[in-house]
Formats: structure tokens, sequence, C-alpha cells
């Protein structure tokens, strides 16, 4: 997005004068999304059913999926997509909430070596677009969202 608005005229005026507010804004979106797709891949449901051919019956369980009970938790396509899953929970979730939920705090501590990144300036504009309309005791809103 930032790229095409440097170098495309029309793309500039489509997104206005601040490019970067756009993009925060198309992530912060899809990170709803994706987390809503997350949250659909991990959930199993658990199956009980009765095997009515002996005289004593008894009762079999199997863990499904509750998105789609042909499929197994766990087993065969689901494997590939529990671990693409997975992958985005641990870099691009995680990260990204604790970043919206400490990130004033990373910001106060910025004069430290370990947090000297928070103050690079593409990176800064990009965290003030969630934190700017907040007071600075309450920035920390936009992650518990």
């Amino acid at each position: 997005v930032i790229l095409s608005s440097r170098y495309s005229s029309w793309m500039t005026r489509k997104l206005g004068s601040n490019p970067v507010a756009v993009l925060a804004t198309l992530v912060l979106l899809s990170y709803n999304k994706i987390l809503q797709t997350i949250i659909t891949v991990f959930s199993p449901t658990q199956l009980k059913y009765y095997n009515s051919t002996y005289d004593n019956p008894t009762p079999t369980m199997h863990l499904m999926w509750l998105y789609d009970a042909n499929i197994s938790f766990l087993e065969g396509k689901h494997i590939a997509l529990f671990s693409i899953a997975l992958l985005f929970l641990i870099f691009f979730i995680l990260p990204y909430t604790l970043l919206l939920v400490f990130g004033q705090c990373l910001q106060a501590k910025s004069n430290l070596k370990i947090f000297s990144w928070v103050n690079r300036p593409t990176f800064k504009y990009f965290l003030d677009n969630y934190h700017a309309p907040y007071q600075n005791s309450h920035r920390y809103w936009t992650g518990l969202m």
C-alpha cells in the first residue's frame, strides 16, 4: 500500500495524504478476521455414538473438527491447517496484540538499547496511528479491542 502510493499518483489520490494510516486500518481489520479463522481452526467437538452390533453396546468417542465433522481433529488434512494457523498465531496475532497493548510502555522505555527499535520513524508512525486518539494513560485500549 505504501509503495504503491509512492509510485502511483492515482493510488495517492485514492488513499489520501497518509497511506500509513490506511495500512494500519487494513492491518487492524484483517487482524480481526484472521483471529476468527484461527479460533475456528482450533475448535474441536467430540462425537459419541454407540456400537449397536453387539449385545452390550459400548460408546465410541471421536474428536472431530467443529467446522466440518467429516474431518478428524488433528488428523490428515487438519494437521496442515492447524500448523499454519499456529504459525499465524505465534508470528502475527500474539506480537501484534502485545504491540498494541504495550506499545505505549515500549515507547516510554525506548531509551533502553533493547527497545531502541520502537523509535524508528516508520515504526513510530505506524504505532502512532493506533495510540494517538487516546490520552496517555489510556493508550492500551486499542490492543484490548
